[in-house]
């Protein structure tokens, strides 16, 4: 039976029991100043370094209200809604009205995150960035795989990828206890998977030196190009995390839209496919291209 405990700072959602294990680090610290180091962490309005407010934006770090409080259905089902809104300090940093709700429905061996942004102005239009910067926990990340990566188009760091136009569905192999685990998604476009390595996990204060083995974080989102929201409207988004996935489709799945790939550039540095597990559409999370150059990594 799967479960998962919320942290109102910074919205992120730690899985407790449920296979997939969205995990955090040993030394993820609590203290609602900075945002928490595993589970799934909320990057809005931006992705990455930001000259206005600290990186990846400031929703990961505010305290989230909650709307709705966990409540079960009849189907079985627990759900609850939490949300953000401007306020004097996001606006100090973000000069726009705006609504940020956040919908969890948890059963048995899968969590359903569906988000909507609203722009309420009648005058403004403005643009963000969305991400749910989802942590795994893995025995080893030499030996993960996920799929539906190949052939994309992607913006390479050593350690840090962002695939754009990535298909609706990922499924990571080797997560805990040798599982598949199936990310489904709707409306995000992009795929960042990142692992800090050694270097770079020796340079953050609150990862262990010697975890980075142990995680991998597949990150469904709209980061590549910006949203842009016209008054009155609204964005949607959706993400699936389905545990113990073996193939096959998962509950919720035909709603989410195929995206299209963009045809890779001819030198693109694509992984090779082969070894245990390997074959078309599937790409090794390790080793990265031995020639690109570790530097910006998004934290």
């Amino acid at each position: 039976m799967a479960s998962a405990r919320h942290i109102p700072s910074g919205r992120s959602m730690l899985a407790e029991k449920m296979p997939t294990s969205a995990d955090r680090g040993k030394q993820a610290v609590f203290d609602g100043k900075k945002p928490i180091r595993g589970g799934i962490p909320f990057v809005f309005p931006q992705f990455g370094p930001w000259s206005f407010g600290p990186s990846h934006g400031f929703a990961r770090i505010i305290r989230w209200n909650l709307e709705k409080a966990p409540e079960r259905l009849p189907s079985g089902d627990v759900e609850a809604i939490f949300s953000i809104m401007d306020s004097e300090f996001t606006r100090s940093m973000w000069n726009y009205a705006f609504r940020l709700t956040y919908r969890l429905i948890l059963r048995e061996k899968e969590l359903h995150f569906n988000i909507g942004v609203y722009n309420p102005s009648k005058d403004l239009t403005f643009s963000f960035n969305l991400l749910l910067h989802t942590y795994f926990k893995v025995p080893d990340v030499r030996r993960c795989q996920i799929t539906g990566l190949h052939g994309c188009t992607f913006i390479d760091k050593w350690t840090d990828r962002i695939y754009q136009n990535t298909p609706q569905e990922h499924i990571i192999t080797n997560v805990v206890s040798g599982r598949k685990m199936r990310v489904q998604k709707y409306n995000f476009p992009d795929t960042v998977v990142w692992n800090p390595w050694i270097e770079k996990a020796k340079e953050i204060a609150d990862f262990g030196d010697d975890e980075f083995p142990n995680m991998v974080c597949v990150e469904s989102g709209h980061v590549s190009s910006p949203v842009i929201l016209l008054p009155g409207t609204a964005f949607e988004a959706s993400q699936i995390l389905q545990g113990g996935a073996a193939g096959g489709r998962g509950r919720g799945a035909g709603r989410a839209a195929h995206a299209q790939q963009q045809q890779p550039p001819p030198a693109s540095p694509v992984p090779s496919t082969s070894g245990a597990g390997g074959g078309e559409g599937v790409v090794p999370v390790w080793p990265p291209a031995p020639w690109l150059a570790l530097n910006n990594v998004y934290m």
